[in-house]
């Protein structure tokens, strides 16, 4: 960990001596027979709730004296009293423990009103902004009240608060991470870094995403709800470079004078808890003429600029356009631009009833523009943080193109571009949703960064034609790989390669499910979705097109051997269908065999079916691959997995797993076993 953490070592720990207590408790070396028995099937059979709690999750009795059984169990609630559980905000699963966050690679953010902010890369390849609070004298209940007040806040221009942390020393907020730094960074440079390029449009973009993201939280709670902390530093830029605001909520919660931050901040306000939406609207005008003047209101900690004094000050004396930062001045549209200024200039009246509403200001702006929302954008490829893309769509259409297969979705094609670049395209399907749905989708899918999710590249939209973009897997998927495709036969897996495919797509999905505020699901999780990365491990694809398109389109027969039961359209596809379907994906990789057995009776010769009825009778080998039982020393570990997948295909969604505990149960049984193949 960094050592910006300051004191934060008490809090690890605590992680430490609460995970080296499970460890003592529960690890005292059990012989081989009672491990196998951990993991035995006979819990399917009678459908008993398997247990998930940790590495191994043995049920077994230890054979330790009552007395050490006593005193291991109150040191362990002795540090689980000490260590409460990071706490999800509705809408979002538990994907990571607060250990995992803990435990990661931490780098330093930088030091705000109410806290430090930190960047957490997790080993499971999620990263996320950790917000330490400052210490605040406030009661566990009135910090939920307010973390469930701040986390129903949904909109794509206020970034989401994902999970939360409270403990006597230690208030802790969890975000998602944006990749281009704040406005701030962007407009002034970091420290040590000169500052970027950064256009009108740009500009223009973020003023208006600020504004609609301020506005949405002005209707909140009654219309009471208040940011109390607008600036720079606070504002984000969407995957559309719309600003995006953060660090909502936090001045009712935390006093603090408003001296560091006096260069935003409305003259009535002498502390945060004066803070209104009138001062939101004064802060925001301050962001404007930062944006227009690109001059801070912040000089070193404690100096302040006053922007509104300068701005009178050239309106008096000099040409208007010398108000404007020199970059701007190249353009051609100074008459947008004086307007956004007049209208920054409103925002900051002294007078509070002089200034204008959130709403009114969205209006005043989007007036003003030429970018009012996206429908107004003409169809184009769209790429995704690639400011300067190998190729545009004409380059895609006249490559020479081939047909890697017809999905649940859509077509996907392999084109070859004429600079040599390799793509897969895939053309979508009975897509129903309006422009604006489809572009916000393709927002969230965008923003997923996980080696274990194959990234979407670029998309395209217009009325006919629906195309999104990926990296070109040249291996094929899974599915070809164990059935073969196209003529070509299956190839060879050994039981490593299996074990790591299931652990990375295990790994994505678990990603998937943590995304911001959509609740998001696969809805198509099989193996011709399912890919090898460069090390050989699964890797995701084709994420979140089912609520696209038709309610209908999970009842194609393609998908139908992986489809959970209870999913009859697109409405009924959940965190729990996607454990299912993945289920189904660690039983094809055991067996071998096609999700579907015989065409002419589907339901009854489904693999998920075949295997339970085999299970059922006895235990053999007749449900392994023919090609892993050449393999020695694996039966133990195929076993286990059969154990787990069969968890996951349950009949009742909530008897299944966590893809989160999937995932570590798989990791575990990887690491156990890998020692005897590296």
């Amino acid at each position: 960990m960094s050592n910006t953490y300051d004191n934060w070592e008490r809090l690890v720990g605590a992680v430490i001596r609460r995970e080296e207590l499970w460890h003592m408790f529960h690890d005292q070396s059990p012989s081989a027979s009672s491990t196998s028995s951990d993991f035995s099937l006979d819990s399917q059979v009678l459908d008993v709730p398997y247990d998930f709690s940790g590495p191994g999750s043995s049920s077994s009795n230890r054979q330790l004296p009552p007395s050490a059984v006593e005193n291991l169990q109150k040191k362990e609630k002795s540090v689980e009293k000490e260590l409460s559980e990071l706490v999800f905000v509705q809408g979002f699963s538990l994907v990571f423990y607060l250990e995992d966050m803990l435990r990661s690679t931490a780098h330093f953010l930088g030091k705000g009103t109410f806290g430090r902010a930190y960047m957490a890369a997790m080993d499971n390849g999620i990263t996320v902004v950790l917000k330490r609070l400052n210490v605040i004298n406030i009661s566990e209940k009135k910090f939920r009240q307010q973390m469930e007040v701040i986390g129903n806040v949904r909109h794509e221009n206020v970034c989401a608060l994902k999970a939360y942390y409270f403990s006597k020393d230690e208030k802790l907020m969890v975000y998602d991470h944006y990749s281009n730094g704040s406005v701030s960074e962007m407009l002034h440079g970091k420290i040590g870094e000169n500052r970027a390029p950064l256009d009108w449009k740009t500009r223009l973009r973020i003023a208006v995403g600020a504004a609609r993201g301020i506005a949405h939280i002005h209707k909140q709670s009654g219309a009471k709800l208040v940011h109390g902390n607008i600036k720079s530093s606070n504002i984000f830029l969407s995957l559309h470079q719309y600003g995006c605001v953060s660090d909502l909520g936090l001045a009712s919660m935390i006093e603090s004078p408003v001296m560091r931050n006096a260069g935003y901040h409305a003259p009535e306000v002498k502390n945060t808890r004066n803070v209104s939406q009138a001062s939101d609207v004064y802060s925001f005008g301050i962001l404007l003429l930062e944006l227009l003047t690109r001059k801070s209101p912040l000089i070193g900690s404690v100096e302040v600029l006053d922007l509104v004094k300068l701005v009178n000050s050239f309106k008096r004396k000099e040409p208007i356009a010398n108000i404007f930062d020199a970059e701007l001045l190249r353009i051609h549209n100074k008459e947008q631009m004086v307007k956004m200024l007049e209208i920054g200039m409103s925002c900051v009246a002294k007078s509070p009833r002089k200034r204008p509403k959130m709403a009114q200001v969205v209006e005043m702006m989007e007036d003003t523009t030429t970018i009012n929302a996206r429908n107004q954008l003409h169809p184009k490829l769209v790429f995704i943080e690639c400011p300067k893309p190998h190729f545009e769509l004409e380059d895609m259409l006249r490559a020479s193109a081939e047909a890697l297969g017809k999905g649940t979705f859509g077509t996907s094609y392999m084109a070859t571009l004429e600079n040599g670049i390799t793509i897969a395209i895939k053309r979508s399907k009975d897509v129903i949703v309006t422009r604006e749905e489809f572009l916000k989708q393709m927002e969230v899918i965008g923003r997923m960064r996980s080696e274990s999710v194959a990234k979407l590249m670029a998309y395209y939209y217009s009325h006919d034609q629906k195309l999104l973009v990926y990296d070109y897997y040249g291996a094929g998927s899974v599915s070809s790989m164990l059935h073969g495709q196209f003529g070509k036969g299956k190839i060879s897996l050994d039981w490593e390669t299996r074990l790591r495919i299931a652990v990375g797509a295990a790994r994505g999905i678990a990603h998937i499910h943590s995304q911001v505020g959509q609740n998001l699901v696969h809805g198509n999780v099989k193996t011709s979705n399912i890919f090898l990365t460069a090390q050989g491990y699964g890797c995701v694809s084709e994420v979140g097109l089912a609520t696209l398109v038709s309610k209908t389109s999970v009842l194609h027969s393609c998908s139908s051997g992986y489809r959970a039961p209870e999913v009859t359209d697109t409405n009924k596809l959940s965190h729990a269908s996607d454990v299912y379907s993945f289920g189904v994906v660690l039983l094809e990789l055991l067996t071998g065999k096609p999700t579907i057995l015989s065409e002419e009776n589907e339901k009854a010769s489904q693999l998920a079916r075949w295997v339970a009825s085999v299970v059922r009778k006895e235990w053999n080998a007749k449900v392994f691959d023919i090609e892993l039982l050449r393999n020695q020393n694996i039966e133990e570990a195929t076993m286990k997995v059969l154990q787990i997948a069969l968890h996951c295909v349950k009949s009742v969604p909530k008897h299944r797993p966590k893809m989160l505990d999937v995932v570590r149960m798989l990791e575990f049984i990887s690491g156990r076993d890998s020692a005897a193949y590296d």
